[in-house]
């Protein structure tokens, strides 16, 4: 397969994977074969392509594959069984009826929706369920999940093959839930569109620092569900917090493809538009009342981003409202990621030996973060030789390309006096 086939299947595959599926899965009603027959189609692209070039279309000439395959399939099943089972029974069916008559528009207007509700399915663990529903619906790597859940690849593979198996042999229908359930399942999903939004703007292996279509894909889905069910605190509160956070994308990286820190962007650039919306968001009265853990960690969050979005310079941020803002996210919602972050703001509240040792005792396994950290109040106390053993720790566990760059760029800035001390 020529470089351009096989960067187009690869684009495709990401950008597509979960609209595929979720057609599919609307069709056909087995998860098994679906996986199974756009896996099939993937390889036949990667042999057909090279010899035949890329089709004009190239999801739907995967969809059409994919299609065939699962005809082929329940074909093979209907000789040897007379008949295919089907993923949903005829009950569910008539739910499904019952459903679309009391909600002509469809309750879940968003086929994508429609299959995270599948993958988050309350038979299924939390932590299995999201990454099902990361892997299945927006493509995130296996690698990529394991380090926003903080556990290896195998167990990642792991939770994912078990939650796929648990759906097809218990019977998990791709159905639409019942209005007054439907809150119940609000938590784990909010949970996955906000590990996507994650995995987006946190830097992954591989030269992008960001994936702005990953990111807008959860936002998206945030929004689809905040519409659905909007006296609801969690989806509306995450909508806030990523709007936020998205806001600022287009000043994150340089024209030079170097990444931009915060302090350093230009604000003119930021969606000031998306922040407007989201300060509306959370000025709503849905938030004002009592929250779950999980809400009100999306409501502390999106706070914090506000303070960034509401000043006009760096200057006049006020670091003093964001450590306290951290405090109140550590008794609600304590993680290793949280402190480090409350870290950072010490040390810009109060200085560098503030910073450090708030950062004392911080671990984030996998993550080079806290030695970039470390690296960077280090230079700034002027202990030079101490911060470029930080930074060699950090670049050596660093797997994004442009932030590898940043981080060696902010090491020779050190000098020759760094090195030798």
């Amino acid at each position: 397969m020529t470089e351009s086939a096989a960067l187009l299947l690869e684009t495709v595959v990401r950008e597509e994977w979960g609209r595929l599926t979720a057609l599919l899965l609307a069709q056909y009603r087995r998860l098994d074969l679906v996986e199974d027959a756009l896996g099939d189609a993937v390889e036949a692209a990667a042999r057909r392509w090279r010899a035949d070039g890329a089709p004009d279309n190239p999801a739907a000439w995967l969809l059409t594959t994919a299609r065939r395959r699962v005809v082929d399939r329940l074909r093979a099943e209907s000789m040897a069984h007379r008949r295919a089972p089907l993923l949903v029974t005829e009950a569910e069916r008539r739910q499904d009826r019952q459903a679309a008559m009391a909600d002509p528009g469809g309750l879940v207007e968003d086929d994508l929706l429609r299959l995270v509700l599948l993958c988050t399915h309350p038979a299924l663990a939390p932590e299995a369920a999201s990454a099902l529903a990361l892997r299945l619906v927006l493509g995130v790597s296996t690698h990529d999940i394991g380090r926003l859940f903080l556990v290896g690849e195998p167990t990642v593979a792991a939770r994912i093959t078990r939650a796929k198996k648990k759906i097809v042999a218990a019977g998990i229908p791709f159905a639409i839930p019942a209005a007054d359930v439907l809150p119940d399942r609000l938590d784990t999903v909010a949970q996955t569109a906000y590990l996507a939004f994650t995995a987006g703007y946190a830097p992954g292996s591989g030269p992008d620092l960001l994936r702005a279509d990953l990111a807008g894909e959860a936002i998206r889905l945030a929004r689809v569900v905040a519409r659905l069910c909007p006296d609801e605190p969690a989806p509306r509160a995450l909508l806030a917090l990523t709007l936020l956070q998205h806001s600022r994308r287009d000043a994150r990286v340089g024209e030079d493809g170097r990444l931009v820190p915060l302090a350093e962007q230009d604000r003119r650039r930021w969606r000031h538009d998306e922040i407007d919306e989201a300060l509306s968001l959370l000025a709503s009265p849905v938030l004002a009342g009592p929250l779950t853990p999980a809400a009100a960690s999306y409501v502390v969050q999106a706070r914090i981003a506000a303070e960034h979005a509401v000043t006009a310079t760096p200057d006049e941020t006020r670091w003093d409202r964001i450590v306290e803002q951290y405090d109140v996210l550590l008794r609600v919602a304590p993680s290793p990621s949280a402190r480090l972050a409350r870290a950072v703001a010490v040390a810009e509240a109060s200085g560098p030996a503030a910073g450090l040792a708030a950062l004392d005792g911080v671990e984030v396994p996998g993550s080079h973060r806290v030695a970039a950290v470390r690296a960077e109040l280090l230079s700034r106390r002027g202990e030079a030789g101490a911060a470029w053993e930080a930074y060699d720790e950090a670049i050596a566990a660093c797997g994004n390309e442009v932030e590898r760059s940043y981080l060696l760029q902010r090491r020779e800035a050190l000098g020759v006096a760094g090195q030798g001390s």
